[in-house]
């Protein structure tokens, strides 16, 4: 005599395609997403450096190239104009950079509080000691834009490079940061909603699934 299924097993079949649907609806749909936030962040980046190429022109570089300093009243309103830029796009530093032999050296950047209390403050011809190496290669790049992860004493970023050359030839770089938990946060963001989501659909498709499997064909 062949005993009867056990109730519990009616369900394993429909419940595990269920679930194995749901995980690759949040792979899917996170995957996507985590694409989407990563070109809005790239986006902002672009934007914030490619409107502080509003306050810079060819003497400022090219002074800056040759170690000649700033006025001071000048750097101090580039500095205010340049934090107002990284606030209205919503990015940590916005910066532009000048070569000097095997390093570079900042021609303007904003600053944060944090910088101001650390005293990490930086000033017009600072050495950036700290510059990645795809700071360093895009000054000779060919390329119209150049993004990286970095790590440094501000922080760990997300950051844009934007290569160009004076009237003179002097190459420089218009540059913008973006903490890389801001991207992170996005993401997980994501990740949790889908998450909530995709459970919230489970739970609601048990009671139907309990229904159609207890529910006896017709003879």
């Amino acid at each position: 005599m062949i005993s009867p299924t056990p109730q519990w097993k009616k369900f394993v079949a429909p419940v595990a395609i269920l679930v194995s649907g749901l995980l690759v609806l949040v792979f899917c749909k996170f995957y996507n997403e985590t694409n989407l936030v990563t070109e809005n962040v790239d986006f902002r980046l672009r934007a914030a450096a490619g409107t502080i190429e509003l306050l810079v022109s060819d003497k400022l570089i090219d002074d800056a190239q040759q170690k000649i300093a700033m006025e001071i009243v000048l750097n101090n309103d580039l500095q205010k104009t340049a934090s107002k830029i990284a606030e209205i796009h919503n990015v940590a530093y916005v910066y532009v950079m000048v070569k000097s032999g095997d390093s570079a050296l900042f021609v303007i950047c904003n600053y944060l509080l944090a910088d101001i209390e650390g005293n990490r403050v930086i000033s017009n011809l600072d050495y950036f000691n700290e510059a990645p190496p795809e700071l360093i290669s895009a000054f000779g790049s060919t390329d119209k834009e150049v993004f990286c992860y970095n790590e440094n004493k501000w922080g760990t970023f997300r950051s844009v490079y934007l290569p160009r050359t004076t009237k003179s030839g002097t190459p420089y770089l218009l540059c913008a940061d973006i903490y890389r938990n801001d991207v992170s946060d996005h993401q997980l963001r994501y990740l949790l909603q889908f998450a909530i989501a995709s459970v919230f659909l489970f739970l609601i498709s048990l009671p139907l699934i309990v229904y159609l499997r207890g529910k006896k064909p017709k003879k």
